[in-house]
């Protein structure tokens, strides 16, 4: 996002003398300790955006300073980083009073328009099937697993949603949703002065930026591709023919108070939120198996073995999924600006920088709150032992701590919680439950001999996988099973 840059300098030197005249009132969680600011500029905002791995500071953070604590942001602003449990429930049951920062309410109005709501198992094998097909169909032993889940999720979501394959979408469209939003959306010193000034100035107009103009077009596309789809489910219907089992079939066959504009308007958003984000997971997953082939041949065992079964009752495979979510959620941060005053409880109470012990914050309005999703995940209380290490077995040998839950899933802010919990977290576990087993069942995946295993986890729209190069790619050995 290099196009800030040019106005970067002009920015922060309108913005000096208002700046640090907000950041001179009195702060209620100026004196909750924190990571020392290298930079009056961008606070701690790089260390905890941009660096490379994804939490190379966050991670070192959470074990020095414990699940709340304070970070600097651009200009001296000060943020509350939460992954206290209670505190990160307060924040998300609270959409009134918590809401989304500005830049990323302009991102999300571009990207769904202002009609959006944010809101099968056959369709899912069926998809996975294809997948296997092209597995196997390719000529190279070492393939990019990302360029085989990436294009197979964007089916799923686009056969569930529209009834349409992935052939019939537009290819702008999906080079759009594949590549250039996750690329041109990445964190980089630019966005963080962004988002920076966004919040300083609620009112600033940054819209008018290229990667907005990206996120327009994408929905524009797909806006044009949903009315194009219900006005011909709308027409079987008056017909008197199946207009097809999708979700939209099933919407103007309920006729609900949505208009068929408000139903295309959600194309967009559907189709992002379900490909990616899924893709991601299956690809974290296939990558740390490879890197355990023990455990690897155990879940394969489980499948084979119990072929005929719910996929809901295979504790292994359902392992496998929880802790891909759990070390790799796909939104690892998650910023709320407080709207009105309030305070936060918290599960333990912690030492200020004047040695008083609170249970709560107070948070007045205006000021910035960080949800460490990421970090929740990584808590050793709530996961057990090692919780920065890949290991499935922790959810059937009772590592787990049960306890209150936050999120839908497993207990994880993977799927984030309350009002805004995601709508197609039972559609994603679905999805990565029949992929995983068509793909485990009949293909072995190990790391490929030749390639040294530097892939990590990168921040950009999503938590990705990268190499030392930042491009998304992952790969592996694949072998078909006779």
């Amino acid at each position: 996002m290099n196009y800030l840059l040019a106005f970067t300098s002009l920015a922060v030197a309108v913005t000096v003398y208002i700046a640090a005249s907000v950041c001179t009132r009195k702060v209620s969680f100026r004196a909750i300790p924190g990571p020392p600011s290298p930079s009056w500029i961008f606070g701690n905002m790089l260390q905890l955006w941009t660096s490379s791995p994804y939490g190379k500071y966050e991670f070192a953070w959470l074990k020095q300073y414990g699940n709340v604590y304070r970070l600097k942001g651009c200009f001296g602003q000060n943020w509350l980083m939460v992954s206290d449990s209670r505190a990160v429930q307060h924040v998300l049951n609270n959409v009134d009073t918590f809401r989304n920062s500005p830049l990323l309410e302009r991102a999300i109005y571009a990207l769904d328009g202002p009609k959006s709501v944010l809101y099968v198992q056959e369709l899912f094998e069926n998809v996975a099937r294809k997948i296997s097909s092209k597995l196997e169909a390719s000529s190279e032993s070492v393939v990019d697993v990302c360029q085989f889940i990436g294009p197979g999720t964007l089916a799923a979501i686009a056969e569930v949603v529209l009834g349409r394959s992935v052939e019939e979408l537009d290819e702008e469209l999906i080079h759009l949703l594949s590549t250039v939003i996750a690329e041109e959306t990445r964190p980089s010193p630019s966005s963080v002065i962004a988002n920076a000034l966004s919040t300083l100035f609620p009112r600033l107009n940054l819209s008018v930026l290229p990667a907005f103009g990206l996120l327009r077009k994408a929905r524009k596309l797909a806006t044009r591709l949903g009315t194009q789809v219900i006005e011909e489910k709308a027409a079987a219907l008056d017909g008197g023919m199946d207009p097809g089992n999708d979700l939209y079939a099933y919407l103007l066959r309920q006729n609900t108070t949505l208009t068929k504009e408000d139903i295309a308007c959600q194309t967009c958003i559907l189709l992002v939120a379900g490909q990616d984000t899924t893709a991601n997971t299956l690809t974290f997953g296939l990558l740390e198996l490879a890197r355990k082939p023990e455990l690897q041949e155990k879940i394969r065992k489980e499948i084979h073995s119990m072929s005929t079964s719910s996929y809901d009752n295979k504790p292994l495979l359902n392992a496998l999924i929880k802790e891909s979510l759990r070390m790799y959620p796909a939104e690892a941060l998650v910023e709320r600006v407080a709207v009105r005053d309030t305070v936060i409880p918290l599960t333990e109470s912690i030492t200020t920088m004047a040695g008083e012990h609170v249970d709560h914050i107070l948070v007045r309005n205006g000021e910035l709150v960080i949800i460490g999703v990421a970090s929740y995940q990584r808590d050793k209380f709530r996961w057990g032992e090692n919780p920065d290490k890949f290991d499935p077995l922790r959810w059937v040998d009772g590592r787990v701590k049960q306890g209150d839950a936050i999120g839908p899933y497993a207990n994880l802010l993977s799927f984030l919680g309350g009002p805004r919990t995601c709508l197609g977290w039972r559609f994603a576990v679905m999805e990565m439950q029949t992929i995983f087993s068509e793909l485990l069942g009949n293909f072995s995946f190990a790391l490929a001999e030749d390639k040294p295993d530097n892939l990590f986890a990168q921040l950009a729209v999503t938590l990705q996988p990268c190499d030392l190069n930042g491009q998304k790619v992952v790969p592996l050995r694949v072998t078909r099973l006779l």
